[in-house]
């Protein structure tokens, strides 16, 4: 009989970890060599990633108690590669002070026109299998 309240309470943990929706981001995108080589991104795993118009939308997951402290920002190296379409390269800085041990999943979005080149470009985000391609 010890197991069920065990198996109650792991049910509510896992239940309550995932987001309501994306939070949108007022932040612009961070455009810094030098940040962008001092950024770990060991501390969360992207979920998923996609291009929406002028967003960014990411499911972010990493420990925490909800994530609704947690801060993102998208650090551009600021380098561009010349190919067509060009390609540019960013990485995703996770502020998480959340001491808790539950796994939890929050989705955001965020404005990348301020990296726009040409007509299209390709977002090449570290931790992301594949490129994102950004038309406008």
């Amino acid at each position: 009989m010890k197991i069920l309240p065990s198996l109650v309470f792991m049910i509510m943990v896992f239940t309550s970890c995932s987001s309501d929706g994306p939070i949108n981001m007022d932040q612009e995108v961070i455009i810094s060599q030098s940040l962008y080589n001092q950024t770990n991104t060991d501390s969360y795993t992207i979920e998923n990633a996609a291009i929406d118009g002028d967003l960014l939308i990411l499911t972010i997951q990493s420990s925490g108690c909800d994530g609704s402290d947690w801060v993102i920002k998208l650090i551009d190296s600021g380098a561009i590669a010349e190919s067509y379409p060009v390609q540019r390269f960013g990485k995703i800085a996770l502020e998480n002070e959340e001491l808790c041990d539950a796994i939890v999943s929050r989705e955001y979005s965020i404005d990348i026109s301020s990296l726009r080149v040409e007509d299209q470009l390709y977002l090449n985000l570290e931790g992301w299998e594949g490129q994102l391609h950004y038309k406008f």
